[in-house]
């Protein structure tokens, strides 16, 4: 188990962004084996679950799945909670979103391959998307806390952004992300909707085995 929980950390540690998609693209064809099957990995099941309690499985209903690799948080949408509406996936790796592309049976209607700056600007259209989620992705060498500004432009006024923080081992990350919270939230953007702490890795209790799943709804 250690073996796998160490292939994780070298891409969570890994120098820059450029050396963290590179390890992403070795590590693609066993991603799932590595972190589902092997570490039970269950933040995705998790934000498919806030997602789905908060907003419902309709038709009319559209989601934007950021830093969506293989696309599990869609798979549990679909095959656990029935969900019925649109998603969308994006993602800066294109062998993460290959492995995505093939799981025809999920209904993915769009998968953009985009790689995010600081800014947080996307390449689709302001107030489209119902939720956004964003799943083990908010990490140093992933993607800067300031993009949540470039996000929560995506969603419709009253929509609702799902994302988690890693509890342990961020430091500065998970300081700088609080202080865009908090700034949005004062400048009244957003509101924090919920905060809990779930369940990383269930089939490992050896480091960072919970992160912090939070919720917050655009206001305007």
């Amino acid at each position: 188990m250690d073996e796998h929980y160490k292939i994780i950390n070298l891409v969570v540690c890994a120098k820059d962004a450029q050396a963290t998609q590179d390890r992403y693209k070795t590590w693609s064809h066993t991603y799932e084996e590595t972190t589902f099957d092997m570490l039970g990995f269950s933040a995705p099941f998790h934000g498919a679950e806030t997602l789905v309690e908060t907003l419902g499985v309709g038709k009319d209903l559209s989601i934007l799945d950021i830093g969506a690799g293989t696309g599990r948080v869609g798979h549990h949408l679909r095959t656990d909670f029935n969900f019925n509406g649109e998603i969308d996936l994006l993602d800066a790796n294109m062998e993460m979103l290959l492995c995505a592309s093939q799981k025809e049976h999920l209904k993915f209607r769009t998968i953009i391959k985009h790689f995010i700056l600081e800014d947080g600007t996307l390449p689709v259209k302001d107030n489209t998307y119902d939720g956004l989620v964003c799943i083990g992705s908010f990490l140093p060498n992933h993607i800067p806390p300031k993009t949540v500004r470039g996000f929560v432009k995506a969603l419709k006024t009253g929509g609702i952004f799902v994302f988690n923080l890693r509890s342990k081992d961020a430091g500065q990350y998970n300081i700088d992300f609080e202080s865009v919270l908090q700034a949005l939230k004062t400048e009244g953007n957003i509101e924090i909707s919920e905060r809990k702490e779930v369940t990383q890795y269930k089939n490992y209790s050896v480091g960072n085995c919970t992160s912090i799943l939070i919720t917050i709804k655009k206001l305007k």
